[in-house]
């Protein structure tokens, strides 16, 4: 046993040192083709010269030469791979996605592989959606687009120079492009069914369609061609066609080609795993039918990933590939004629998809949007200028002002490309403010979140914390070992309360308000009768109510009529409003009203009011009875913005007036309102729009009034107003009349005095609000704590 294993050692050791090239071919991968043969067990030199090649002497020859492997007599080792052909004429360079090839004189097709070598009168068919390039052994190249058929010739006989020239090639179907090399001092030929091309051009097009047309494009040099005996020669930038047995057409003009729209590089931004679309547009090209694009991932459009034809007559041309990755692509468009020739490919436009990488912030289609800041860095985006709401930035990028920003990528140095521009939105973050009262001041803790709710690090240089109605603050915030802020309120005084309101701003934006009176076992007795020290800003304290009251004729008061601000507290009104005359003071043209309203909660008020109106007397004459005619109603309203100067809100009333009114005033009413004021420093304004339904019937009365108000002092009031009543309802003429007047009121304590005079004019000013009439009102407010308005 010992002896068999050391003699077949020695043949082993033998065949390596006899047929040492041989055996290297061993160590190299088997390509997917037919140029090597494997040794089997048993075989010599002649047996494979004669299985191979047909004849043992001259196949033994060739065999020698091929594999290099000395004087015989060899002794061949089972595996060891022998070529059996020589260099390939041309070899497949890229294919996309499946490509077929057949030997010459075989009738099978089998798969083809890149890099697979191609001998004489091998063929190469290219399926639909598929692609190949063909290389030769000068490096002249052949692109063959899909449903493609071509023979490759290779070279007859052996070259004279060093550099090996390509044979021939023939194209049955499809198209091809021809580029030919540098070196090659002779033209490469093309024959088709119709026609044969001798080309000198480094930049050719030929194909054959279904009807075996053969059509010749010349983009640089020049090419012959042949059909029927007869040659043109084709200069560059022409063509021609060759209908199968007939003439080659006269050469003529290829089409321009085409102009970008936006530039030869454009910049693209992937929000997301669906891919972007880009849009590849271009400006038409004279006597252009249809026009090719083509989108691949190299440079000599090998790698297609998007091609499509475009009609000329279409209003926009463009093409739009779909879903792109990341990663750099290359685009070109061509302009095809009437006759089927391909013009000259446009410049190549360079198209960068790159990802957005996100360190805070949430990316989204419509862009990036987070609370605070924004920090985001674009990938591969070394040869970009960023533009950051018109201004250059810097990248990575860092976002911090609150609103909605535009970023522009422009790639640098090129000034007509188009800017590729992303959405940045910041919104404010979640700023939480707790005060707790701690001898006679409070402390305030602030806590900035995110959108989760997650506590987010500082510094916070856009966070600000202001004093409203004489509180003050500490500053500057100082950090807490759990991320929270810490600082001191000293609140400030308000109608005899110690009240500290505080307002948290992001910037410019408010985003928390807090208020919060100080215990009364924690306010010293110097503190509550202390005055406010001079020049300190209050706001208002008397109650900005509608001045010129109820009308005085046949309809009534629906409500309190509230202004733009909320009541301070719960405030009981009692209102006369006697009528003014020639004879003096008419009160069987007033009413006597008494109303109630106040806060239920930071945005909701409410009110009731009983009016009662004398001067009617019962049966009649001088022995009648005088009658008191009774009206009530119930009114609510909501504050709709948190501004501390604009108020909006919505308000809702409906009254009840009794038997005792006329006709038109008695029964049920709704009132839905609009209510908006302003407030500036010394100065209020507010209006209230509103639409009076009555229940049942076809009627309904607009009211609108216009309010102007000056305070020269915090309890002292003065204003103006003017007050419009129109008939809402188209279908019967009703009342239209309007007042103006003016009015003061004055806050002592928990009491307000207010009066007003008004005139009423119009066509039914008259009827509607009396001549002159005046309106006296007693308030008092002392019924719960004071509020900010």
């Amino acid at each position: 046993m010992l002896r068999s294993s050391s003699v077949r050692g020695l043949a082993a050791a033998l065949a390596l040192v006899l047929c040492l090239p041989a055996v290297s071919w061993a160590e190299a991968p088997k390509p997917a083709d037919d140029d090597v043969y494997v040794v089997q067990p048993g075989d010599t030199c002649g047996s494979v010269a004669r299985k191979v090649f047909g004849d043992a002497t001259t196949g033994s020859a060739k065999l020698h030469a091929l594999n290099k492997m000395g004087a015989p007599p060899h002794q061949l080792v089972p595996g060891t791979v022998l070529r059996i052909k020589g260099d390939p004429d041309a070899r497949l360079t890229f294919i996309r996605p499946e490509v077929n090839s057949k030997r010459a004189g075989k009738v099978e097709w089998f798969q083809a592989n890149t890099g697979q070598g191609l001998w004489r009168l091998d063929s190469v068919n290219t399926l639909r959606e598929a692609g190949a390039e063909v290389t030769f052994r000068d490096l002249t190249r052949l692109q063959m687009n899909e449903n493609a058929l071509v023979v490759i010739y290779g070279q007859a006989a052996k070259a004279a120079d060093r550099v090996k020239k390509s044979g021939a090639v023939e194209l049955l179907r499809g198209e091809l492009n021809v580029s030919l090399a540098e070196l090659r001092g002779e033209p490469v030929d093309v024959r088709m069914p119709a026609a044969t091309v001798a080309a000198r051009s480094k930049d050719l097009h030929v194909g054959v369609d279904a009807q075996q047309m053969s059509r010749v494009s010349v983009f640089d040099g020049q090419a012959k061609v042949s059909a029927q005996g007869q040659k043109v020669q084709v200069p560059k930038d022409h063509g021609t066609r060759v209908e199968k047995g007939k003439l080659p057409e006269k050469p003529r003009p290829l089409p321009e080609a085409p102009v970008w729209a936006g530039g030869v590089r454009s910049v693209r931004l992937l929000l997301d795993d669906k891919g972007v679309d880009e849009e590849l547009g271009w400006a038409p090209v004279k006597d252009a039918a249809s026009y090719r694009v083509e989108l691949a991932r190299d440079e000599r459009f090998n790698d297609r990933v998007h091609g499509e034809t475009v009609r000329a007559a279409q209003d926009a041309l463009k093409s739009v590939a779909r879903a792109l990755a990341p990663g750099k692509y290359f685009a070109r468009v061509r302009a095809v004629d009437a006759a089927g020739l391909v013009g000259k490919a446009s410049a190549v436009r360079q198209v960068e998809v790159m990802r957005v990488k996100t360190e805070r912030g949430t990316v989204g289609p419509q862009g990036i949007r987070g609370a605070y800041r924004l920090d985001f860095a674009v990938e591969g985006a070394d040869s970009l200028d960023f533009r950051l709401d018109g201004a250059p930035t810097t990248h990575p990028v860092r976002v911090e002002g609150v609103g909605t920003h535009t970023l522009e990528l422009l790639p640098r140095g090129i000034p007509e490309a188009r800017p590729e521009k992303l959405t940045l939105t910041v919104v404010p973050p979640r700023v939480d403010v707790d005060v707790e009262p701690v001898a006679g001041a409070f402390r305030v803790t602030v806590r900035v979140l995110d959108e989760q709710g997650r506590a987010l690090e500082g510094p916070f240089a856009a966070l600000k914390l202001r004093g409203l109605h004489g509180t003050q603050v500490e500053e500057p915030l100082r950090r807490q070992a759990d991320g929270s802020l810490l600082t001191r309120a000293v609140p400030g005084t308000r109608g005899g309360e110690r009240l500290a309101s505080l307002e948290a701003l992001w910037g410019e934006t408010p985003v928390q308000q807090v208020n919060a009176l100080v215990p009364m076992a924690q306010v010293p007795v110097a503190a509550a009768v202390e005055p406010e020290p001079s020049g300190t800003v209050t706001e208002p304290e008397v109650a900005l109510m509608p001045l010129l009251g109820a009308p005085s004729g046949g309809l009534v008061e629906g409500a309190p009529l509230p202004t733009a601000f909320l009541p301070q507290a719960w405030l009981f009104e009692l209102r006369v409003q006697p009528g003014l005359g020639s004879a003096g003071v008419d009160v069987a043209r007033g009413r006597t009203t008494l109303a109630v309203e106040g806060r239920v909660s930071e945005r909701v008020a409410v009110g009731t009011a009983l009016a009662m109106r004398p001067g009617v007397l019962l049966g009649g004459g001088a022995e009648g009875l005088p009658s008191t005619a009774l009206s009530a109603s119930l009114s609510a309203r909501v504050r709709l913005t948190d501004h501390p100067a604009f108020r909006v809100l919505l308000a809702f009333d409906g009254s009840l007036a009794g038997s005792r009114f006329d006709e038109e005033a008695r029964g049920l009413r709704l009132r839905p309102a609009l209510i908006a004021g302003l407030r500036r420093e010394r100065w209020a304004f507010s209006t209230s729009q509103s639409y009076a339904l009555r229940p049942g019937q076809a009627q309904a009365t607009w009211d609108s009034a216009y309010q102007v108000w000056f305070l020269p002092l915090p309890m002292l009031s003065l204003g103006a107003g003017l007050d419009a009543l129109l008939d809402a309802t188209p279908r019967e003429p009703g009342p239209v009349g309007f007042a103006a007047g003016v009015g003061a009121r004055l806050k002592l304590g928990g009491f307000e005095l207010g009066t007003s005079v008004r005139r009423g004019f119009g066509p039914d000013g008259a009827r509607l609000w009396g001549g002159w009439s005046g309106q006296l009102t007693l308030g008092w407010s002392g019924l719960g704590a004071l509020l900010p308005q």
